[in-house]
């Protein structure tokens, strides 16, 4: 097994989707980037990340602490890798940098690799180069390489035809197209289900379940334990995380994990946290009527940013509850622990806010914290020390008015 560190950099901006993960742990495809590397290499030696988010990621088991005693070279790779599996590694005393000067991948002793996370530069003895690869910058890239990415992950995934566990799309009635198509044993389908596999493979993981009469299109992974309401309608270039229940028209949209848009109400081209809750007849726009270049503001107090995307939806972090028929406009943010209960929110949404008729207010963390405790209560999860102390800080750091 290679011997290799992913490395965080805190580079980029993310915003909502990196507040309480490193981007190590964002779902870019079917796979977070430490899925997916490790799939690659095996196991990392470590997962460094930025420090406001190191007692987060230990808490969920990432290994993190690099041993300075050991002079063994390490292939370090950063977490915003931009591409497919890399077929070679630098040099040994050398590392790749980007255009921006940021370390794409390096093989460097633990001791410079610690000496680059605490200075924010590589030892002078360590040869730098132009890098073959690139690196993540901005969400709406995520999106931009979502049909590769997912499609890649999704070879990583069911590497070999299917054993014990898994059956053959090719083999069932309810599969159109000639893509491969996996689904779990402990996986139901309801009846009339359609499988699409026309422009490409769908995975259907353990225990999840698709209601009667919904109609799958590949690409697409459906992530362990989640639930597709009966007549959904799920497009193309989709992830549904694991533990989510989804319904109505998703197409192009990545789910985190934990996540609940089971009504009827149309979402595309959109990135969705854990713990988002989607009230009946929520929607949002993925298209101006212009036709045009779709610009976001990640947080309100930023100035817009072109995508170079014509469709793009919305950007929700974690926590973020949306009540009945509210109207989503293209290339909108929520930040994470909003409540947002108008018909016509604005497209920029910082964290923690309460949206009402009556105004923009600071959402209470007491009364946050009930919430989050009550939803994550029905799912059998809790939240840790350093999961609170994290969204403790967040909210200290938004708070207003």
């Amino acid at each position: 097994m290679t011997r290799w560190v992913l490395y965080d950099d805190g580079g980029g901006r993310f915003t909502p989707m990196t507040d309480l993960r490193s981007f190590a742990e964002v779902r870019t495809g079917a796979l977070t980037a430490v899925e997916r590397f490790t799939r690659w290499w095996g196991a990392p030696q470590a997962v460094v990340v930025p420090g406001p988010l190191e007692a987060l990621a230990a808490e969920r088991g990432l290994p993190t602490l690099v041993r300075a005693d050991d002079e063994t070279p390490l292939h370090v790779v950063n977490a915003r890798w931009r591409g497919a599996r890399p077929e070679v590694w630098p040099e040994t005393g050398e590392a790749w940098h980007d255009s921006e000067g940021a370390v794409v991948a390096a093989s460097i002793p633990p001791q410079a690799l610690l000496e680059l996370v605490k200075h924010g530069e590589l030892p002078a003895q360590v040869r730098r180069v132009e890098a073959p690869g690139r690196l993540y910058r901005r969400p709406w890239e995520v999106l931009d390489d979502l049909p590769d990415r997912l499609a890649e992950d999704l070879e990583l995934l069911h590497p070999v035809h299917p054993e014990s566990g898994e059956s053959d799309g090719g083999r069932r009635d309810d599969v159109v197209g000639g893509h491969r198509v996996v689904v779990d044993s402990t996986a139901k389908l309801g009846c009339g289900v359609v499988l699409d596999a026309t422009e490409g493979p769908i995975s259907i993981a353990a225990g999840a379940s698709v209601g009667h009469g919904s109609v799958l299109h590949g690409p697409l992974r459906l992530g362990a334990g989640s639930v597709v309401a009966d007549r959904t309608q799920l497009k193309a270039n989709t992830v549904i995380g694991p533990v989510c229940k989804v319904g109505g028209e998703i197409g192009a949209t990545i789910f985190q994990g934990h996540a609940n848009k089971v009504h009827d109400g149309h979402l595309g081209d959109s990135w969705i946290g854990e713990w988002v809750n989607f009230g009946a007849g929520t929607t949002n726009s993925n298209l101006l009527n212009t036709y045009g270049e779709v610009s976001m503001r990640l947080e309100p107090e930023e100035p817009s940013e072109r995508s170079g995307r014509t469709a793009m939806g919305c950007l929700v972090g974690d926590h973020v509850k949306f009540a009945i028929l509210v109207r989503i406009m293209t290339g909108s943010t929520f930040g994470t622990g909003s409540m947002v209960a108008v018909t016509d929110p604005p497209r920029s949404v910082g964290r923690f806010r309460w949206l009402t008729d009556r105004g923009d207010a600071p959402y209470r963390l007491d009364r946050f914290l009930e919430v989050m405790a009550t939803a994550q209560s029905r799912r059998g999860v809790s939240a840790g020390p350093a999961y609170l102390a994290r969204l403790e800080a967040l909210h200290a750091a938004g708070r207003t008015g």
